[in-house]
């Protein structure tokens, strides 16, 4: 497997910045090479992350043995069709919605193109990110901010693409648990440590587990128990529905074309 030794960013937002700061926590000790168009964040994450600002978008590819494209969905292709790739180069796409097709009709023929996906997880160590079409060396280097997910198709990295949408809701959902659970008598920031605590804890014991999360769930919630009253609740009042219709909706959007 081939080592990484410098990288580059088109495009520099939160994307690219807790994507940096997770592999450089990882013990990633390459290169890093930033495009000087978001000037505040580039100096701070050369000031802080060991990186090096240049003054162009093409000093940042001529320079990067693997060149990631970060921009906003609609700026991606605009952006690749004002550089001149090397032969052979790798590129990798962290845009969201952007497919393989679409790409590949701007770039040329001898590059090499991944797509990944990496949450903001990533600057905890925690971002499962997904990579299509599997690639030993860009695995690798996800690795450094969690663990990568190597996909065989296109179609199941858009449809694990909508995950780090929902990724993004838990937040919300977290934060009403721990309004509707804190008062007095539990202040939030215990509330905070139980519900948070609580949410690592399952994700924990899920992934160990044979079972899936729903068996675990029918497995704990018995008859006659306060956590079954609950749920049955829930249930009862269609309290899962809309996150399947979000999750619907998504999958119908995060589709751009050339």
């Amino acid at each position: 497997m081939h080592t990484i030794n410098s990288i580059g960013f088109v495009g520099v937002g939160d994307l690219a910045e807790y994507t940096i700061q997770g592999i450089r926590r990882g013990g990633f000790s390459g290169t890093i090479y930033l495009c000087p168009r978001n000037r505040k964040m580039s100096a701070q994450l050369a000031a802080t992350w060991d990186c090096s600002v240049l003054d162009s978008n093409q000093a940042v590819a001529d320079a990067s043995e693997c060149l990631f494209i970060s921009t906003r969905p609609t700026h991606c292709i605009d952006a690749l069709k004002a550089l001149s790739l090397q032969p052979g180069q790798l590129l990798i796409s962290v845009v969201a919605g952007m497919q393989l097709a679409a790409l590949r009709a701007v770039v040329p023929e001898q590059t090499e193109i991944v797509r990944a996906m990496p949450v903001n997880a990533a600057q905890a160590g925690a971002s499962p990110t997904l990579v299509y079409p599997r690639h030993a060396t860009v695995e690798a280097l996800f690795d450094y901010c969690g663990d990568s997910i190597g996909l065989e198709t296109e179609a199941a990295f858009d449809q694990g693409s909508v995950l780090a949408c929902v990724y993004t809701w838990y937040f919300s959902l977290f934060e009403q648990i721990i309004q509707s659970t804190s008062n007095a008598a539990l202040p939030p920031d215990k509330a905070r440590q139980l519900v948070l605590g609580m949410a690592q804890g399952a994700a924990s014991l899920a992934l160990q587990k044979a079972a899936s999360p729903g068996e675990i769930a029918t497995a704990i919630a018995t008859e006659g128990t306060f956590s079954k009253l609950g749920l049955d609740m829930l249930q009862q009042q269609g309290a899962f529905a809309p996150w399947d219709e979000a999750c619907q909706l998504l999958l119908q959007r995060m589709s751009y074309q050339a």
